[in-house]
């Protein structure tokens, strides 16, 4: 008797400490989150959509994408046509240097993912950034990320901003045809197009950065990369909803750390994967260090991305930019403590 009273003791408190984390309810319930591609690095969202981990915490997520690079996908937020956007931590920057307030609420990318590669019929000639002096440069849209990267790599390499002709090719298969049409001669491209030109032997990479060793090459450091960011406004008259989605995307990050690379591939969305099962496990595996096991901003990480924009953009290098207002931890933190 005394045994069965304890049980049942403690699946009252169970019961009890589940219904204490969600003490209150999501301020909004229906949601637009805004991507601007189908790169892998912005898969955990779509997934997290497919698992159910969104309506398990009483928010229903519709994700809206413009397949045009992520400039576009911060647009819509800025214009109010969704309520936030799974996109690059950069953008955080370069809206506070233009007076507006938006945060970073969980990191999905650890390591930018991205890679600068050549056509292999070039790469005898180009081994390095200097050597792309003269050559087309494709990148997903002008006042993307990649076209930061791009900038920055090409000013590293000490070519000035007219030396490459950087031509605006849209993100994914896209910019793959274009390179492989010869359309281009470079190319910035993620996975799943980077595992792709690798086995077509269509392309040789001047730098990985789907690595933190390749970050630091490219980048001297760990670059964070894909964030979910809001509006600050947003967060403000939002918090429980923000507190939901961010609940969901660590449930997300946790599963895609734990399952088999195989489980991982039956269970993403079709966009982020190849119809062959093969290459997809070989994508996943190329790109294993991209997801974080934890959705927190490191503070000395956060500083890379603000170097690589300062040097950039004279904009953004006179701008006083104060890296606490562009991303909080503070939802990730309560989601660890609620989902342990």
């Amino acid at each position: 008797m005394r045994v069965l009273t304890r049980l049942m003791f403690g699946i009252a408190f169970a019961g009890l400490a589940i219904a204490s984390a969600h003490a209150a309810e999501p301020e909004k319930t229906k949601l637009k989150i805004a991507v601007g591609s189908q790169i892998l690095n912005y898969m955990p969202l779509e997934l997290g959509v497919k698992l159910g981990n969104f309506r398990q915490e009483g928010v229903d997520v519709t994700v809206e994408n413009f397949q045009a690079g992520g400039s576009k996908a911060l647009q819509a937020l800025i214009g109010g046509s969704v309520d936030g956007t799974v996109g690059f931590y950069d953008h955080t920057i370069q809206m506070q240097a233009q007076g507006k307030e938006i945060s970073c609420v969980f990191l999905l990318n650890d390591t930018p993912g991205v890679l600068i590669g050549v056509r292999s019929d070039l790469a005898d000639k180009v081994k390095t950034g200097a050597d792309l002096k003269g050559l087309k440069l494709g990148i997903t849209a002008p006042g993307s990320s990649t076209d930061t990267m791009a900038r920055y790599y090409i000013k590293k390499a000490g070519l000035g901003p007219r030396d490459v002709n950087i031509i605006a090719v849209g993100s994914g298969a896209p910019g793959m045809v274009a390179l492989e049409a010869k359309n281009i001669d470079a190319l910035v491209y993620f996975d799943p197009i980077a595992t792709m030109l690798a086995r077509k032997k269509a392309a040789v990479p001047l730098f990985d950065a789907r690595t933190h060793e390749g970050s630091k090459q490219a980048f001297g450091g760990t670059y964070p990369t894909a964030c979910l960011y809001l509006q600050q406004s947003f967060i403000d008259k939002n918090p429980e909803t923000v507190q939901r989605l961010v609940n969901a995307l660590l449930k997300t990050h946790r599963w895609i750390n734990s399952v088999p690379t195989e489980q991982l591939v039956e269970a993403i969305p079709a966009g982020y994967k190849t119809d062959n099962t093969e290459i997809s496990m070989e994508i996943l595996k190329a790109s294993k260090d991209l997801f974080s096991q934890t959705g927190l901003m490191d503070p000395e990480s956060a500083k890379v991305p603000l170097a690589v924009l300062s040097d950039y953009d004279p904009k953004i290098a006179a701008a006083k930019i104060d890296l606490t207002k562009t991303f909080t931890n503070k939802f990730v933190e309560r989601a660890a403590r609620q989902l342990k």
